[in-house]
């Protein structure tokens, strides 16, 4: 159980955090405490995995996470490595320092963009009346 990614994200539907393995579905386990869903998703995944087991079912695989080196190589149009140079300079900082500063603003605005539009959605399927007949 220790090798597997495990998800612990809070329901509103159930007033309380729901703890899942990502890949493995159905197998889910319930707890106030965010604590209290992983202790029960590790006691759901071993009757799981034992389950597999005796059955001689194959034990799912997941993906191992691998880390990355924080390097990229970039390569872009003379104009516009000259454009982003400039400005970087007219900045007072390194190329890379500009264009890390863009690259976290601008995937600042998209994150903040698709939770609003998440809240949105889920505002607007609450707050639509019902229809009585």
């Amino acid at each position: 159980m220790d090798k597997y990614p495990i998800w612990i994200k809070w329901s509103d539907e159930d007033g309380g955090y729901i703890a899942t393995i990502p890949g493995i579905r159905g197998l889910s386990a319930f707890g106030e405490a965010a604590d209290g869903a992983l202790s029960e998703l590790k006691i759901a995944a071993s009757a799981y995995f034992q389950s597999l087991k005796k059955a001689g079912r194959p034990m799912p695989v997941f993906d191992k996470v691998v880390p990355y080196s924080g390097q990229l190589r970039l390569r872009l149009p003379k104009s516009l490595h000259a454009e982003l140079s400039q400005a970087a300079e007219k900045e007072g900082v390194s190329l890379n320092t500009y264009l890390i500063s863009l690259l976290v603003k601008e995937h600042t605005k998209r994150d903040i963009y698709q939770k609003v539009r998440r809240f949105e959605r889920t505002h607007a399927v609450a707050e639509k009346p019902d229809k009585s007949y």
